[in-house]
């Protein structure tokens, strides 16, 4: 007669004792795993840019933040502000008064032509009449003068019509003579494109403007004349 086997009682048919035993072999070589991995899994590197959530931003992303005060642009020094300058126009001529006229009814009141404007007749071109001068009193006070000039012609003038303005100064000598220098000419400007004329009057006692004119039709418009004080 054949030995009858027992069926296997499974893990439920295990002693207490035994099982408790297998949990906690088990639970031990679990550890034993986890800490090996850990120690032997390099860690990444953090990304360029990257921070810690809850960390302070860098010196460089506070910097890129903003400039400071100190950062802003410096405008660079320019000509004299208006407020220091002091308009030809305002001044009463010592000679040659008779020459200034009002600036020309067709341009009259137009862009260009009205910043303080002083306007002097062309000459007649005859005999004796070949230049208009108007001489103002400056008193060694101031430095340069500018201003921009815009011939007119009318219509029935000759187109091609060459305009001389030249500044002259007059400075006084210790003998008390009056030395008179060319300081500045303009020979290109036009009535369509005006042309900026510039004067060194340092110490100057006087300042004269002469006009010349291949029309005698013509009137020269200084506009925007300033002169630069002395500091």
């Amino acid at each position: 007669m054949a030995r009858k086997v027992p069926k296997s009682r499974g893990w439920r048919g295990w002693d207490t004792g035994v099982r408790a035993t297998v949990l906690g072999t088990v639970a031990g070589i679990l550890s034993l795993l986890v800490a090996f991995v850990a120690w032997q899994w390099p860690k990444s590197p953090p990304g360029p840019g990257a921070t810690d959530a809850g960390a302070a931003p860098s010196a460089a992303h506070e910097t890129a933040a903003g400039p400071g005060p100190s950062s802003a642009p410096q405008s660079p020094s320019g000509p004299a502000p208006a407020a220091s300058a002091e308009y030809l126009n305002g001044f009463a001529a010592e000679s040659g008064g008779a020459f200034l006229v009002a600036v020309p009814r067709p341009v009259r009141g137009k862009d260009g032509w009205t910043d303080r404007p002083i306007a002097i007749s062309c000459p007649s071109n005859q005999t004796g009449d070949q230049e208009h001068s108007v001489t103002y009193l400056l008193k060694g006070r101031y430095v340069e003068f500018r201003a921009d000039v815009r011939p007119y012609y009318p219509p029935d003038a000759d187109e091609r019509s060459a305009t001389y303005v030249t500044a002259l100064t007059g400075t006084r000598q210790r003998d008390g003579e009056v030395v008179t220098a060319e300081a500045g000419a303009q020979q290109r400007a036009t009535a369509a494109q005006s042309q900026q004329l510039t004067a060194t009057v340092d110490d100057a006692e006087k300042l004269t403007l002469r006009v010349q004119c291949g029309d005698p039709n013509g009137t020269v418009v200084l506009t925007g004349a300033v002169l630069i004080p002395a500091d």
